[in-house]
């Protein structure tokens, strides 16, 4: 079936993003550029003969700021997935995020890199313990015009049990038996999915405040099955 979506690109720097509670760096820089959006209308990839490749490893990597000040970053590791390819195109995918993965870089002191990673993953953030996996589900690739990312995968994002569209620039290479998937950088807001902690929404002192809007950027490779 057709479908038209609007790809809003956020092109940052490659380490990227979620939140923060102390900061003891340089501030993260945050200068995006966004792109005039595209209307692009494609016939679907046919799925027979498709090849499914498994997902063998897999990094997210965020970058979240607050309003004053500097920020945080670390990464997520991807737990699982697959990926489908047909006619030298991806045509539908799932990967699931291990949460309790969730690690912060850049903090010199292992103590506070500790609580912080903590905090992210109780009810304040993620609640990993009750909601261990996040998901992300696409079923839709469509063509881009941002360079180095020649594709958008169009899909769903899961995280905390709330579920909202997302699409992702991305590119990808094949080699024999072996996917490689990169991102662009990308954002999603966090308050769509009941994260809510220090959100200027709330009413939270201004110094206080940790952005509604986190960058990520993920590397996926996966193998022929």
């Amino acid at each position: 079936m057709l479908r038209s979506i609007s790809v809003a690109s956020i092109l940052s720097f490659f380490l990227l993003s979620l939140f923060a509670c102390k900061n003891d760096s340089k501030p993260v820089e945050n200068t995006v550029q966004v792109p005039k959006p595209d209307t692009i209308r494609v016939e679907p990839t046919p799925t027979e003969g498709a090849a499914t490749y498994q997902v063998t490893e897999g990094t997210i990597n965020w970058m979240a700021r607050k309003a004053i000040g500097g920020g945080h970053e670390g990464t997520i590791k991807v737990e699982s997935g697959e990926v489908m390819v047909n006619q030298g195109k991806l045509l539908k995918g799932n990967v699931k995020i291990a949460m309790n993965s969730i690690e912060v870089m850049g903090m010199k002191d292992p103590g506070e890199k500790r609580d912080l990673e903590s905090h992210l993953k109780d009810s304040d953030f993620f609640e990993a313990r009750k909601f261990p996996i996040a998901e992300f589900k696409f079923d839709e690739v469509l063509p881009s015009s941002i360079p180095d990312f020649k594709s958008v995968v169009a899909g769903e994002l899961t995280i905390k049990g709330k579920t909202n569209a997302v699409n992702i620039p991305v590119k990808f290479t094949l080699s024999g038996n072996d996917l490689t998937v990169e991102s662009s950088g990308f954002s999603i807001n966090r308050t769509e999915f009941g994260i809510n902690f220090n959100s200027g929404k709330l009413g939270t002192v201004k110094d206080k405040i940790i952005q509604d809007n986190v960058l990520l950027r993920f590397t996926l490779k996966a193998t022929k099955k």
